[in-house]
């Protein structure tokens, strides 16, 4: 099979041909539709993670993925050949098989669930750990009715889902976009105001529209120093939720303010949750660019440059 892999610790992910990959037991086999790029993805194809988790050469790259499943082990009772499904490969080391491949064979780090047919593979692929991790941030800061909530980093992967999360439960959601295309895409997906990042200072903005501060925060972006101020937005008593382990809890909590550290873990019962959204129409999956999996080096680049959505390789 084709796949996107590390041979050796010292050396960037490439295009290579590998055996397919057997049954395991306890496992599924899948023949791979697409996979979307996450952060993840990109530091473990330039080997940034070797060092940091264990692998096992040759590691192929890739979580998100959505396909057919080929063959079946023990202990899958609701999976049949043929079956339409998404899912995700959880990242716990070792380091080995991932989704950036014609086929996926995998048993204990596999979370999988049913693809609906209205919702497209492309789609599907996009969903597992961005949908998962906007949902767990959306979770942990509870909004609610007219409750006024700040999303930083509003127009990436994660974020697209977490507007649209938020906004459907009844809070005002202030998100971070450049006026053009980006505005126009956060406010269709539920946004009812925005902060142009690149042109206006987004703490002295927030502050002067929301003097007594916002109910709460979710940051996909901020981390050390930069992280405090946007904090301090939220006023005493409020919620925070951060994907890049930015909240110091004690500290907040000395204010009245819960934090969250959130790592974003996809489950069964969460991807059903969302496939299932998307199916009704009350959930967008927004996309920016699809790549061919030849391209799959033009599709991590276009990640590192920033997104406004999602990216999927077509498998």
């Amino acid at each position: 099979m084709k796949a996107f892999a590390l041979l050796a610790p010292d050396s960037h992910a490439a295009l290579v041909d590998l055996p397919d990959p057997a049954l395991a037991s306890d496992g599924v086999r899948i023949r791979v539709a697409a996979a979307s790029i996450n952060g993840f993805d990109v530091f473990e194809a330039t080997a940034n993670l070797v060092r940091m988790m264990e692998h096992r050469f040759p590691t192929v790259v890739g979580r998100d993925f959505s396909g057919v499943v080929d063959a079946v082990g023990e202990g899958w009772e609701d999976v049949e050949v043929g079956d339409e499904v998404f899912g995700f490969i959880s990242s716990q080391p070792p380091l080995e098989v991932g989704t950036f491949a014609e086929i996926v064979s995998e048993g204990p780090r596999l979370v999988l669930a049913g693809k609906p047919p209205a919702v497209s593979f492309i789609e599907a692929a996009a969903i597992p750990l961005a949908g998962s991790t906007a949902l767990d941030s959306v979770d942990a800061v509870h909004p609610g009715p007219g409750d006024s909530v700040l999303i930083v980093g509003a127009t990436g992967g994660v974020g697209v889902f977490a507007v649209q999360l938020a906004a459907q439960r009844g809070a005002t959601v202030i998100a971070t976009a450049k006026t053009g295309d980006e505005e126009a895409l956060v406010r269709s997906l539920g946004a009812t105001d925005t902060v142009d990042y690149a042109n206006a200072d987004l703490v002295a903005t927030i502050r002067e529209r929301y003097p007594n501060g916002v109910d709460a925060l979710i940051d996909f972006v901020n981390r050390g120093d930069a992280f405090g101020p946007v904090a301090d937005l939220v006023h005493d008593g409020g919620r925070i939720a951060t994907t890049l382990g930015a909240a110091d809890v004690d500290a907040l909590a000395a204010r009245g303010v819960k934090a969250t550290n959130v790592g974003g873990s996809p489950t069964h019962d969460k991807l059903a949750m969302l496939a299932e959204a998307v199916e009704a129409g009350t959930l967008t999956v927004p996309i920016q660019q699809t790549f061919a999996f030849d391209e799959v080096e033009d599709a991590l680049a276009a990640f590192t440059a920033g997104t406004l959505g999602k990216i999927v390789l077509v498998i």
